[in-house]
């Protein structure tokens, strides 16, 4: 059987380049203190016809992303751990050309 999907990559729209800081600490298992910090920017997310709010993960040194539209790699976001797909927790977003 060859049958032919045509799969339509999320849109991803920046809304403003501003990122929001979160800074904490937690005690893991072991009972040791772990300071964190989380780094996000406001989006919103389109797929099969709907519009959701999202946020974007960035991680440490990466640059925010520029406001405007972008594709969701899913392909590129691809991680498979003992037998299980997964999907990274860092979006990988590509600019979509006007």
């Amino acid at each position: 059987m060859n049958a032919q999907t045509n799969i339509v990559a999320p849109i991803v729209t920046i809304t403003h380049a501003d990122v929001a800081e979160r800074e904490g600490s937690f005690r893991n298992d072991a009972g040791e203190q772990v300071d964190y910090k989380t780094r996000k920017q406001t989006a919103k997310l389109e797929v099969g016809g709907y519009a959701y709010p999202y946020e974007i993960k960035l991680e440490k040194d990466q640059k925010p992303y520029a406001a405007g539209a972008y594709h969701l790699d899913l392909g590129a976001m691809i991680e498979v751990n003992k037998k299980n797909l997964n999907l990274a927790k860092f979006p990988v977003l590509r600019s979509i050309g006007k």
